[in-house]
């Protein structure tokens, strides 16, 4: 795991296989609702998968702490997402 334990090697390697081809201002959206809140806006699966790629392409996971489980869980639950879009699963 890295930055304080949030996030494990395996899930940055998701993150950054990921796309970051969203609408900057819904990626800025969840981000903000991560720091603020800890909670995901109910957007779109490609812009939390964006968002994902940006905390850790950006090494800005410590902004939002166990947020990043947060998103994790809402991508996993995401109607939306495919097998591909999946992160990997926790072992701990």
């Amino acid at each position: 795991m890295n930055e304080e334990g949030v996030a494990t090697e395996v899930e940055v390697e998701w993150a950054l296989a990921g796309d970051s081809a969203a609408p900057t201002e819904l990626v800025e959206e969840v981000l903000t609702g991560l720091r603020t809140t800890g909670r995901t806006p109910k957007v779109g699966v490609d812009v939390l998968r964006a968002a994902a790629f940006r905390l850790v392409s950006e090494d800005r996971l410590d902004e939002v702490g166990r947020g990043w489980l947060e998103l994790l869980d809402a991508v996993r639950a995401h109607p939306d997402a495919r097998l591909a879009d999946l992160p990997p699963a926790r072992t701990d």
